[in-house]
């Protein structure tokens, strides 16, 4: 369990400082913001005297003195002082230790449960998985892991467009020259796709690909068949890839059943009412349904000073933007479109023991979408459109669910042979795929010169760290940043890697192997890097939910880093199993096991397996 010692002292300090804030004649809400670890005056800072000293106009060291003189302290606080307007509070070590190590803990209100959908992967059906759907698919999982772990109900969903313009292109490739797969299927194709727009720079074939997408869309024509079953083939090498990388999907939608369902139609009628958009009768738009950003009262500053303030919705050739169907699949996300979609079994179970379910006319209603909350993930240069659609929301009078829309925009994976495009084919050689035999090699040859196994636990152990290397070097990077992917961080056993963050995991797990039955829990005076490591244990809880309210992942893997990094110098500095005495002994035995337990937990949310030995 993820220690939540610092989620309840923080609740509990909190507390007390409001309470003698208001016996000292000032009003304060809330408090807990102000409180956090302190690295100078004390275990624990109190800020809140800088909040009221402008108001109140007194310094802030006056207003500290006021409020500590009347806290009631916890039973685990030693000391109450003022320092430099700051009030700080001393903690009673063996207190302390006795909540962090379960002994005293409370346990924090769970979250009332929430759907959240969590929309991830979304690749189009015509190429395999490169590195910068990767990182897409690593954020999506991760973010849900995280969630699910806090007590929400998650939905994991796919977004399959399977009638876009390059399935049609694809489609009429493999119609008309009928070459035959000779590899995993999107493989195949991807590599087909890059000749497909090499013959359409040199062949004018817009008429054939214009017929294409029609006849696509038309339910039992010979094209419309086709195309599905290059998509369903496509997802499923693609799933391949997924699985590989223990990554996992509830529900996919495919584009043709939002088609089928009329949910655009729907969605629009929704939006008409409202008023929201209009038919434009000339000029640029002429014949276009669209937004005018001008008609909009409380317009969000992120639109304001805009030189274009038309967002097209429908075309002048009545075919819609990425927008428009954007909005209508948030109103069925959100339930404002009643669930129309029906579902069969596209997987009966992936390896998480799980089935994946595909939207289809012959399937069965299920109870999804509903959602408080819909986080995708999707590419930063998206965040315009997605500003629009949370923008829909607000001009229909449904704020909550404009607020519940969250976009966690990504950077790029960059190469230095540019960034990567499934027309030219420079993702060639850096697939998903790619990636992961390529770490696989690696880490196997370094697992050999470092450690001595047997071949078949080499082969394992190898696996696993490959893995762990290459999913903690992309989440390790914040999300809205570029990722340059490097061998030498991801494959690196001194730290700030997910191999090391294994290593520790595995040390851990061997020093409590060797202790054999753990006794009763004793406290006794412990070190600074004692007292440090328990610090960073308490925050466990804290950790996680900060990683949830910002979207971030790497908030995971920075804590697991610093946490492998202070178990490190603990067991160099306090021998465990030849302690000096059995309250030592059990102690650290318990911080041992307790630091074990957390990283396994922090691993599992990104998806990296815990190893027992290495």
């Amino acid at each position: 369990m993820l220690s939540t010692a610092y989620s309840q002292i923080k609740q509990e300090l909190s507390e007390a400082v409001r309470r003698a804030s208001s016996a000292a004649g000032y009003d304060v809400e809330y408090t807990s913001q102000s409180i956090d670890f302190s690295s100078g005056f004390g275990d624990i800072s109190c800020s809140v005297a800088f909040r009221l000293s402008k108001q109140h106009k007194k310094s802030p060291n006056a207003i500290a003195e006021e409020i500590s003189s009347k806290i009631d302290a916890p039973v685990y606080i030693e000391k109450v002082d003022v320092k430099n307007g700051f009030i700080n509070f001393a903690l009673k070590r063996n207190e302390f230790a006795a909540i962090v190590l379960g002994e005293k803990k409370k346990p924090i209100p769970s979250v009332k449960s929430k759907r959240v959908i969590v929309e991830y992967g979304g690749v189009n059906p015509n190429k395999p998985w490169h590195i910068g759907h990767l990182r897409n698919a690593l954020l999506g999982d991760t973010i849900a892991n995280i969630y699910e772990k806090l007590g929400y109900s998650i939905e994991r969903e796919d977004y399959i467009d399977d009638l876009g313009l390059q399935m049609a292109e694809v489609t009429w490739w493999f119609i008309n020259k009928n070459n035959k797969p000779t590899k995993k299927f999107d493989q195949w194709l991807g590599e087909e796709y890059v000749h497909v727009n090499k013959f359409m720079s040199e062949n004018d074939i817009k008429a054939d690909i214009s017929s294409m997408l029609q006849l696509m869309e038309q339910d039992g024509t010979y094209e419309s068949e086709i195309a599905g079953k290059i998509a369903d083939m496509v997802v499923r090498a693609q799933y391949e890839t997924a699985f590989n990388y223990k990554i996992y999907h509830d529900f996919m939608v495919k584009e043709t059943d939002i088609i089928r369902n009329d949910l655009l139609k729907k969605g629009l009628a929704i939006l008409e009412k409202s008023k929201f958009i209009k038919k434009m009768t000339n000029g640029d738009y002429e014949d276009c349904i669209v937004i005018d950003l001008n008609d909009i009262k409380g317009l969000p500053e992120e639109f304001k000073g805009m030189k274009e303030t038309v967002k097209v919705l429908i075309r002048s050739d009545g075919t819609p933007t990425y927008v428009a169907k954007d909005i209508a699949f948030h109103m069925w996300k959100f339930g404002i479109i009643p669930n129309t979609f029906k579902f069969k079994t596209f997987i009966d179970k992936q390896p998480n023991g799980k089935p994946v379910f595909e939207t289809a006319p012959e399937g069965k209603e299920m109870d999804i979408a509903n959602a408080d909350i819909s986080i995708n993930i999707i590419d930063v240069r998206q965040s315009y459109p997605q500003a629009v659609v949370r923008l829909a929301f607000n001009a229909i009078g449904r704020d909550d669910v404009a607020e519940g829309i969250m976009h966690l925009a990504y950077g790029e994976v960059a190469l230095e042979s540019g960034t990567l495009s499934g027309r030219k084919g420079t993702w060639i050689g850096f697939s998903a795929d790619d990636l992961l035999a390529e770490a696989q090699e690696r880490a196997e040859k370094l697992i050999k010169s470092k450690f001595n196994f047997s071949d078949e636990e080499q082969k394992r152990i190898s696996s696993s760290v490959a893995l762990a290397a290459v999913k903690f070097e992309f989440m390790r990077i914040s999300p809205e940043k570029k990722i340059i992917f490097s061998w030498d961080r991801a494959l690196n056993f001194e730290g700030n890697s997910g191999p090391y963050v294994q290593y520790m995991y595995a040390r851990a797990s061997r020093i409590l192997e060797q202790a054999g039955k753990a006794g009763k829990l004793q406290i006794d005076k412990m070190n600074e890097q004692e007292f440090a490591l328990l610090k960073l244990l308490s925050k466990g809880h804290e950790i996680v939910e900060k990683a949830a309210r910002e979207y971030r992942p790497n908030v995971i893997t920075d804590y697991a880093s610093d946490l492998a990094s202070a178990f490190s110098k603990f067991y160099e500095a306090s021998p465990v199993l030849k302690a000096e005495s059995e309250e030592l002994k059990s102690m650290r035995l318990s911080i041992t096991a307790s630091v074990r337990d957390t990283i396994g937990e922090l691993l599992s949310l990104l998806g990296i397996e815990p190893l027992q030995r290495m």
